[in-house]
């Protein structure tokens, strides 16, 4: 499932305030909760901070179904999270992972075996992103050969 693949990192980690102040400031986005908007404010008193703090308020460092729980909450720090429980095509997902733990981690532990069998790019058939959600401008070019395809690292990999 594209969901647990993608979100479920979420459970544990720090965002930037930039990553979501556009929820903020300079109207709070109406999807989030206030109390939880209140908090980010806190945190985040200007659209532009450096601030960090956890994507996931109820178990910050603890792999769990709870990010999930927050989006049925209207509690989602991103914008695309909350679109997650939103959109009435992934609503049914968010709130069964959100009911269900066991459900979630059979899911994750089945998304970890998929993504384990996709073929990873390698040297000039890769890139190596500046930023892992935007592929490499022209600026960054050096980024996209830095592993080279000499024989002595493939024979490493054998």
């Amino acid at each position: 499932m594209v969901i647990v693949q993608s979100r479920s990192s979420y459970t544990i980690g720090l965002s930037h305030c930039t990553s979501f102040t556009d929820r903020l400031y300079p109207n709070q986005d109406p999807t989030m909760d206030d109390s939880l908007a209140e908090d980010l404010k806190g945190i985040c008193p200007t659209a532009n901070t450096t601030a960090t703090t956890m994507m996931d308020i109820r178990t910050p460092n603890k792999f769990a179904n709870k990010y999930y729980i927050g989006l049925v909450n209207r509690q989602g720090l991103f914008t695309s999270d909350q679109d997650l429980y939103m959109d009435s095509r992934t609503r049914d997902i968010v709130t069964s992972f959100a009911d269900d733990q066991t459900l979630f981690f059979d899911q994750f532990a089945l998304s970890m075996i998929k993504m384990g069998q996709l073929s990873v790019l390698t040297g000039r058939k890769g890139e190596v992103r500046a930023n892992c959600s935007i592929r490499n401008s022209d600026n960054h070019s050096y980024l996209t050969y830095m592993v080279e395809d000499d024989e002595e690292s493939k024979s490493e990999l054998r």
